[in-house]
């Protein structure tokens, strides 16, 4: 049995569902990002807690980076990667948590729990945060993939779809290495080891 506890896709039709959904997105992502509908301290708030739950290690680094620069506390970073949210006021935990949720859920939230975000935050603010949880998610399943077939992972069953996979992956994975290795050296010039 492999010690390998990421989360990681094992076939070709997780990872085309994944780039399907995100090409309907895509106008949306680049808008969420640009015009700040959320919050840019929240955003990487939330982007901390969905790499903690996918343990992506070049998303926590790119991440820690991130909201270390829009003033996010070391210790906010620590609880937001190690999952644990119940310090955080009510406005960011709810996000927080829904983020969580969706990463748990592989972007499958519980319909209650998403109405009760949508109450909350409302319709339009919903629809933004999971755009931006729905591209880290990826991004971190694509790097995550890419690490566990490098680690020697082989499923079972389909291997071969998984080496295709891998292989559909790598490319991607590649730029999201190349800014998480960036993070990581930011983190070690600002002496910052807690990752």
């Amino acid at each position: 049995m492999h010690s390998f506890k990421k989360r990681y896709l094992t076939r070709p039709q997780e990872l085309f569902s994944m780039i399907t959904s995100m090409r309907r997105q895509a106008k949306k992502i680049k808008n969420v990002t640009e015009e700040q509908k959320i919050n840019p301290v929240l955003c990487e708030k939330v982007m901390l807690a969905v790499s903690g739950v996918t343990n992506c290690v070049y998303c926590s680094y790119l991440h820690t980076k991130n909201a270390l620069e829009k003033g996010v506390r070391d210790s906010e970073i620590i609880k937001l990667l190690n999952c644990e949210f119940g310090d955080f006021p009510e406005q960011e935990a709810t996000a927080i948590l829904y983020g969580q949720h969706w990463a748990e859920t592989g972007g499958r939230p519980e319909p209650g729990v998403r109405t009760r975000v949508a109450e909350y935050y409302g319709k339009e603010k919903l629809n933004h945060l999971e755009t931006v949880i729905h591209a880290l998610f990826m991004g971190n399943m694509v790097s995550n993939t890419v690490e566990a077939y490098r680690s020697r992972v082989r499923p079972n069953k389909k291997r071969f779809a998984f080496l295709l996979v891998y292989l559909l992956c790598k490319p991607m994975a590649f730029f999201i290495r190349t800014s998480g290795k960036k993070g990581k050296k930011f983190l070690k010039n600002k002496n910052i080891s807690f990752l």
